[in-house]
């Protein structure tokens, strides 16, 4: 593992360095100048600056002010122990990579005209004096490393390239081999991890992802500068296997993710750190003996690009979610991070071919011309951290380009199964998910890094949108981590331990997405091997276009806390006084800090943001619960979250938005519906016209419903047979754990399912309650009755990853319905009982007391236009005896309910429907009653029918039909109805 990722990496200094004046390269004398040569040259690449762009000026500046620093205190004495009294040797391995880092900078000042250490000789002597020291006493061929393999193997190496690439004409054969000698005691192998003497044990690691491509980085550039072109090769040879795609482990997934550590999604870190090796790697060794352009997977960092990077940028913000550790970095923030990346994809898009180069540099161009998080100028440096002149010149050239045209930000909603997160994007907003899973862990601490970061994987959401710095300034130092939106919580924190694999040991946690246009999220969750806490639940979104329906059920504690959901956290503005709306748009609630409230009965709340467009936020309750809202101050420092981090005390307001659900909940449940970018009015009007419908929210399934949009999300929790109903009728049944995003628009059905455990190996079947001729699908889908009343569907998802797989129906206008309501009827000193609850119903014409009817209707509701059939379908699940006549009419009214009526209330009979022969146990019989069905939709939609034995056949003549509460449900009574 690469356990002291820092997020300013080599090549941002050697790109600096490129740029300060270097002196020219000496005449070429063999192809290994060629190659130093080529690189040195790379900033001559990129378009031209003018000699007084402002930009690169403040770059000089910002550097400047660290130059004077790392020479004013430069330890030079011959008994030091090191270099900068800051950065002590011998037991923190980053001060060794920080201290060549310094020497490099200083170097980078000698040779810069516009700095006060131009060309000085006292500066030149010292810092290369200083380099003979380190490598004699500090990174020696001879030595043994200590605390973090990364320094010894990756950064500081990193940073010896750096150096003599730059400054190699100024450096003797001697010094040079000295530094080389050192690099290839520590790193002899650019795949395999050694060990701190530079050994490599016959059970090494093998380096994968940003880690190998760091040190294959650093393989060719120390052959370069080392005249080996074995090394060279070394470094080429261990580029090919990080282009390919993963199934498990770190690196790039085919869905987008990009995982690091095994188990933590790091697409804004450790992938930006990769990304930018591959675009020095791809323009070193093109056009060489050493090129690997015919590679298959050559492209593929396109892909990334396009599906890995660009989902999780938003107006140049890299969420959250993909950065690990490094929120809790003082250095560090979402555009940053953002912009860093844009940098990478930047110098990317310059060694792509044309067609891909051009599509990239689209994407750029939006990015950068939205984010106004810099101020005035995006390349403004920002913690002390600039941008390279090199990335200045390129990223300038794409915005001054008017053939590029500027990408919007994309809509799409993506599922991520591989890294367990969730990303829905419209204009003006981004919603993002965190979760967890045995295979992807609720956060990453390591390196005193990430304290408090147990819940930012645990169901957290987050909002992007107008309020760019909404996450930046001082967000996590001063937020509540207990108390994470999205999140349903305990307030609990665990024990530290540095890389454990913080897992949650439930398996329904993934998601189905349709069309990238909408999605449904499922997160089984219990915090045992996080906090150590007994909570426990089933979370799911609803990611429905502008709108995201959160739910939960099964909450269950024993802890004897208080538990409670967190639906907003927001950092308000300086003075914490963002209006908050609640019920009625004249309805604002106190804006002074300290103010808290238990809102009862909410139906509705609206937050305004931060600025003044494109950040409110809305608010709905379906449940007209009472909720906890809470405006607060609140101060912390980065030390508290990372040993690295400043002790001043920091601090920010805050409005949070709780629902909660007491001290010990058993199987407590929620339900509210984010919607972002809207007014207060907006929002009321949402919330009285209200298409949302939750159809269910029990610990078997939870369903959502979009009535506006015809979509509706289903997660299923077990695996065993479950329907959920829509208007009182079967409209979904899966088999299995899964999860299901349909949409039903006109004459039109598409499905999406996945399977949300990653660990079903066989299939998913799955039967939906409409009738439909087949259109498209997946080959992983198998249509299993065309032409029959329902839709049935068996999913194979051996090995899926999680993959959403999608079918396409065109609808023929038939559907089974389930009854209303059914019953059966008892006569004599029966005739006052109810029977509307057994799981069949009994027909029987005998003596009084003996004689049983049944009554069942349908509710024909759901149908519009014309019934051309309508078939009933009823099947005996037990026979007295054979030769028996069964009689069916229409009754004459059909306000009865199932609960309630009895012999003595049933309705009379109106006309004969149909007669029929019983036939044998288990077999169905089915009864035309189209005119009937026709009959009623011009009136109630309601089909009521009475059942009965059309003469007395003696005492054995008993016969039972299943009815819509028999367990098995192809025995429960159905009416096919086709209709135009």
């Amino acid at each position: 593992m690469n356990l002291a990722f820092r997020p300013r990496r080599p090549g941002l200094l050697l790109a600096l360095l490129l740029h300060a004046g270097l002196t020219a390269a000496p005449a070429r004398a063999d192809v290994y100048d060629d190659l130093r040569n080529k690189w040195l040259n790379r900033s001559a690449s990129a378009p031209a600056l003018a000699a007084n762009d402002p930009d690169v000026a403040m770059q000089a500046a910002n550097s400047s002010s660290a130059n004077e620093r790392y020479w004013t205190t430069l330890n030079q004495a011959p008994d030091r122990a090191a270099l900068w009294p800051d950065l002590p040797l011998g037991t923190v391995s980053a001060n060794v990579t920080a201290s060549v880092a310094r020497l490099s900078a200083l170097m980078a000042a000698y040779k810069s005209s516009s700095s006060p250490y131009y060309q000085s000789v006292e500066v030149l002597q010292a810092t290369l004096e200083s380099l003979d020291w380190l490598i004699a006493h500090g990174y020696s061929a001879t030595g043994t490393g200590y605390d973090n393999w990364w320094d010894w193997q990756i950064g500081t190496p990193a940073n010896l390239n750096t150096f003599m690439m730059a400054n190699y004409s100024l450096l003797t054969p001697e010094r040079i081999a000295a530094v080389v000698a050192a690099m290839d005691h520590y790193t002899p192998n650019p795949i395999k991890r050694a060990s701190m003497d530079g050994t490599i044990a016959a059970n090494a690691i093998e380096e994968v992802a940003a880690n190998r491509l760091d040190k294959a980085l650093g393989a060719v550039l120390r052959g370069i500068v080392g005249k080996d072109g074995s090394k060279i090769a070394a470094g080429r040879d261990a580029i090919p296997a990080a282009l390919v795609y993963v199934s498990k482990g770190d690196g790039y997934y085919t869905d987008g993710s990009f995982i690091q550590h095994t188990n933590t999604p790091y697409v804004g870190a450790y992938g930006t750190v990769l990304l930018a090796d591959i675009s020095k790697l791809y323009y070193l060794l093109n056009d060489t003996a050493w090129s690997i352009s015919s590679d298959p997977n050559y492209l593929n960092p396109f892909d990334w690009a396009m599906n890995a990077y660009r989902p999780f940028i938003f107006d140049g913000a890299m969420m959250d979610n993909q950065r690990g550790r490094s929120i809790s970095r003082q250095g560090s923030s979402d555009h940053l991070t953002g912009r860093s990346t844009i940098n990478s994809l930047a110098e990317l898009a310059q060694v792509l071919p044309e067609p891909q180069a051009f599509q990239l540099k689209s994407v750029i161009k939006g990015w950068v011309e939205r984010d106004g998080s810099f101020g005035e100028s995006y390349f403004t440096p920002w913690a002390g951290a600039g941008v390279p002149v090199f990335d200045i010149a390129l990223i300038k050239a794409i915005l001054n380009d008017p053939s590029i045209p500027s990408a919007p930000e994309g809509n799409e909603t993506r599922i991520f199964p591989s890294a367990d997160r969730a990303v829905s994007r419209r204009d003006g907003y981004a919603f993002a998910l965190s979760m967890f899973s045995k295979r992807i862990s609720a956060f990453e601490y390591g390196n005193g890094e990430n304290k408090f970061g147990w819940w930012t994987g645990a169901g957290m959401t987050q909002l992007y949108n107008a309020d760019q710095t909404q996450y930046t300034n001082n967000y996590w130092p001063t937020v509540n981590p207990r108390r994470l939106s999205g999140t349903t919580t305990d307030g609990s924190s665990g024990t530290l331990v540095a890389w454990k694999h913080y897992s949650n040991p439930k398996n329904a946690i993934g998601g189905a997405e349709l069309n990238r246009e909408f999605a449904t999220a499922a997160m089984e969750f219990a915090m045992t091997n996080s906090t150590a806490s007994t909570l426990s639940g089933k979370k799911a979104w609803f990611m429905f276009g502008d709108r995201i329906v959160a739910v939960g059920t099964g909450i269950t504690s024993t802890d004897g806390v208080p538990v409670e959901t967190i639906v907003e956290n927001r950092l308000l503005n300086g003075a914490g006084d963002n209006q908050l709306t609640v019920n009625d748009v004249a309805n604002a609630k106190p804006g002074t800090l300290a103010w808290s409230e238990a809102m009862p009965a909410t139906k509705w709340a609206h937050l305004a943001g931060n600025t003044s467009y494109g950040s409110d936020i809305g608010y709905v309750f379906p449940d007209l619960p009472s909720v906890a809202a809470l405006r607060e101050s609140r101060s912390g420092t980065w030390r508290a979250i990372n040993d690295d981090g400043g002790t001043a005390s920091v601090s920010n307001n805050f409005l949070s938005l709780a629902l909660n659900h007491g001290v010990n909940p058993t199987n407590a449940v929620y339900t509210y519906i984010l919607l972002p970018n809207r007014s207060a009015e907006e929002t009321a009007a949402f919330a009285a016209a209200n298409p949302i419908s939750v159809i269910e929210r029990s610990t078997t399934a939870t369903a959502v419903r979009d009535n506006a949009q015809g979509v509706t999300g289903v997660v299923y929790w077990f695996d065993s047979s479950k329907t959920v109903n829509v208007a009182g009728q079967p409209y979904l049944t899966s088999d299995k754990r899964s999860v299901v995003t349909l949409r039903q628009v006109g004459g039109e059905l598409e499905l999406a399912v996945a399977d949300p455990t990653q660990l079903n190996t066989g299939l998913i079947n799955l039967e939906v309650n409409r009738s439909g001729n087949l259109v498209s699908k997946d080959d992983a889908i198998s249509f299993l009755n065309p032409g029959a009343a329902t839709i049935k569907l068996a999913v194979s998802v051996n090995g899926s990853l999680g993959k959403s797989f999608k079918a396409k129906f065109a609808l023929t206008n038939k559907t089974s319905l389930g009854p209303a309501g059914d019953a059966y009827l008892r006569d004599g000193t029966y005739a006052t009982t109810n029977y509307g609850a057994t799981a069949s119903m009994v027909v029987k014409q005998e003596t009084v007391s003996y004689t049983r009817k049944a009554l069942l209707k349908f509710d024909l509701s759901t149908i519009s236009g014309t019934v051309t059939s309508a078939k009933l379908k009823l099947t005996p699940t037990s026979v007295g005896m054979a030769g028996v006549t069964h009689n069916l009419y229409q009754t004459g009214t059909d306000n009865w309910t199932e609960g309630a009526v009895t012999w003595n209330t049933m309705p009379a009979n109106g006309g004969l429907l149909g007669s029929w022969e019983v036939p044998a146990v288990n077999t169905p019989v089915e009864i035309d009653v189209t005119a009937a069905a026709n009959g009623v939709m011009g009136g109630s939609k309601v089909l009521s029918m009475k059942l009965e034995g059309a003469a007395n056949f003696g005492s054995a003549s008993s016969v039972e039909y299943g009815t819509k509460e028999h367990g098995n449900a192809n025995y429960r009574p159905t009416l096919v109805v086709t209709y135009q």
